[in-house]
């Protein structure tokens, strides 16, 4: 038998109850596939596609239903991973993209459902966004709606002058879609074959999630303190069995608080300086020591600093310096004690929201790099093409290095709808 929820049979009622609701469908298809060119996957080519559906009731200014359902497929896991996945999920899945109500006065607003929360703006390194889980099987070029995961939430958002305050509140912690671990312990353990089984959410009010965050503008800089108590979206791993050539792990995501502060200011009118400091306290950490995989909480500061630059004779940049470091330094682990990366993005704009983007990424110390490119090209109002290629390479300790099979040329296709 097929279960709706309550919002989507509202939604569907609401414009035979009421001819004055204003009721709208839309939504996009999109094609993604790409020839890797590492020459070391299962598969010589890869698939990303996904669907979207939404419709929209405003019974009023004040009142606003939304309901969208979310469809993708990548084959990326089993194009990557040295075993065959263990969820379906890994590969394609049916999800509740932003379902909510909305209620809004002059002064606030709430919505009460399953929504993203963005916070901070970075491109690549985006180290304030903390709320939602993420698809980390997407790109950097990727849509950031394409590659968060709505979370049920409580949003309530107070704006007074110049600043606002927003609480969250969640009954049902959601975790990230995963890359294969494989990826990241070739280094450790080399020729092992490794299964990884998922955790799955838990039942609702048994573990909660809440924060908030206060935004100000004065003098010129608009600053914002958050701070957020939640599940870790990232997994550590726990061993469950082991022989000299296979290793089963599980999942485990330990309670993590993360505290940041986001800066901007315009600088000469043109210019955009960001920066963000962003803290978490008690992260867990694998590591091997010995013949066992342990998990030790350290604590992590991420730090960003971004500049825009205007645009130039059709040209605009962007350069970006980030580092994360753990508060400890431990052997044998699953990533560095500090990782620091610098960013440069050149894009140029041919008119017509049509785009060249070129942008390469350098890990210091571990010297890793990619180097991204993607062209955007609008053929009508409600088709969009895209052409682009990825490409990673460095020492072996680099993540960089470690994600060299994702390189790839890819050709995508988006078409919107509105019925």
């Amino acid at each position: 038998m097929i279960k709706y929820s309550p919002l989507f049979l509202a939604t569907l009622l609401l414009p035979s109850i009421c001819s004055a609701v204003d009721y709208s469908v839309r939504g996009y298809l999109s094609a993604k596939a790409g020839h890797y060119t590492s020459g070391e996957t299962n598969e010589s080519s890869g698939q990303n596609h996904r669907a979207q559906f939404e419709q929209e009731s405003r019974v009023s200014p004040e009142l606003v239903f939304v309901n969208q359902v979310r469809w993708s497929y990548s084959s990326l896991y089993t194009d990557l991973s040295t075993t065959p996945p263990t969820d379906p999920k890994d590969t394609h899945k049916i999800y509740p993209g932003d379902n909510y109500v909305k209620f809004k006065s002059s002064s606030w607003v709430m919505q009460a459902g399953y929504q993203e929360v963005a916070w901070g703006e970075a491109f690549g390194f985006n180290y304030a966004d903390i709320v939602n889980p993420k698809d980390m099987k997407e790109t950097f070029y990727s849509d950031y709606s394409d590659s968060r995961l709505p979370l049920l939430l409580v949003n309530f958002k107070y704006f007074f002058t110049d600043g606002s305050l927003q609480l969250i509140y969640s009954p049902e912690p959601k975790f990230s879609d995963t890359l294969p671990v494989n990826l990241f312990t070739k280094n450790i353990l080399p020729q092992t074959t490794i299964t990884t089984l998922k955790e799955h959410s838990p039942d609702f009010f048994k573990e909660k999630e809440y924060g908030g965050k206060l935004s100000k503008s004065f003098w010129g800089i608009d600053a914002s303190a958050f701070y957020f108590n939640y599940l870790d979206r990232d997994a550590t791993y726990v061993l469950q069995n082991a022989t000299l050539t296979s290793v089963t792990l599980a999942e485990d995501h330990s309670r993590v608080s993360t505290t940041g502060v986001s800066l901007a200011r315009t600088l000469y009118d043109n210019y955009v300086l960001r920066t963000d400091i962003v803290y978490t306290k008690n992260k867990r950490i694998n590591s091997i020591s010995g013949f066992n995989l342990i998990s030790t909480p350290v604590n992590m500061t991420n730090f960003l600093v971004s500049l825009d630059t205007p645009t130039y004779n059709k040209f605009s940049a962007v350069l970006i310096f980030a580092s994360s470091q753990l508060s400890e330094e431990l052997t044998q682990a699953f990533r560095e004690k500090e990782e620091t990366y610098s960013i440069a993005k050149l894009s140029y704009d041919f008119g017509e929201e049509k785009m060249f983007d070129l942008s390469y990424t350098h890990q210091f110390k571990q010297n890793g790099h990619g180097v991204q490119s993607l062209l955007t090209w609008p053929v009508t109002s409600s088709l969009d093409l895209r052409l682009g290629a990825e490409i990673y390479w460095g020492d072996e300790t680099s993540q960089l290095y470690k994600i060299k099979n994702v390189s790839n040329v890819f050709f995508g296709i988006k078409n919107y709808f509105q019925l």
